[in-house]
Parts: C-alpha cells; structure tokens; sequence
C-alpha cells in the first residue's frame, strides 16, 4: 500500500514531512490543524449531528501597513468556526499563516504566522439560522 493512501492516512511514502497533507493540498503545520482540516462542516446550525462548525478564512485581528498602504491579513489556511446563530463553548489556539497579498484567499503565499483561535464546541441559540 506504500503511497497509494491519502486522507488521514497520509500517502505511507515513507516522507513524514508530507504526512499531515490537508483536503485542499497544504500540509498542515502541527497534528490540532491537520486532524482540525478533516472536520466535516455543518450545513445549519440545527444539524443532528451536532457538529455545528464550518471552516472559513480568519481575518488577523491586528491592521498592517505594508508598503505604506493598510493591509488585511487572511488566513490562507480554513479554520474551524461556528455557524452563524452559535457561539463557541470551547477553543482552542492555532498557529495558521496569514496572507496579505490581494488574490484568492487560498492560493495566497504566507506572509506571517500568527495564533488565532479555532472553534472545537459552540452552543446554538434556538433562532439559529
């Protein structure tokens, strides 16, 4: 079977360095953001399944100047996050690279590294959407 897996199996190829390869392609950073890429998102917070988070692009909470013009830093990796109507009960720290170049969220090269928080629980409210 030697690199004829993928998923959280990684490939078997014997490269460790690659084992922690994301659903879109990047190779996680640490084993939280890895095993955090293969959580299945939610489609409404009223999912039996109780597993009320999706994965978006996180927006750095601190502004930039590059070049002498404000920059907005995005994650260029998803993080887990509540639906809207929920909040989180538990979360956990991450560290993800940020982009703060303008092109496609995910195709962006990384900028800085920086921790945010990534959402593990969230608690619904009952006019959830």
């Amino acid at each position: 079977m030697k690199g004829k897996t993928c998923g959280l199996c990684g490939k078997g190829d014997g490269e460790i360095r690659q084992e922690y390869r994301t659903p879109n392609g990047r190779v996680a950073k640490n084993s939280v953001s890895f095993a955090q890429s293969w959580i299945l998102p939610a489609e409404s917070c009223r999912d039996a399944s109780e597993c009320r988070l999706k994965h978006e692009s996180v927006q750095l909470e601190k502004q930039l100047t590059i070049y002498g013009d404000d920059s907005t830093c995005l994650s260029v990796e998803p993080v887990p996050r509540c639906l809207p109507g929920c909040m989180p009960i538990k979360t956990t720290p991450v560290t993800v690279g940020f982009s703060c170049a303008q092109s496609s969220v995910f195709d962006r090269s990384v900028d800085l590294e920086q921790t945010t928080q990534a959402h593990l629980a969230c608690n619904c409210n009952a006019r959830c959407s």
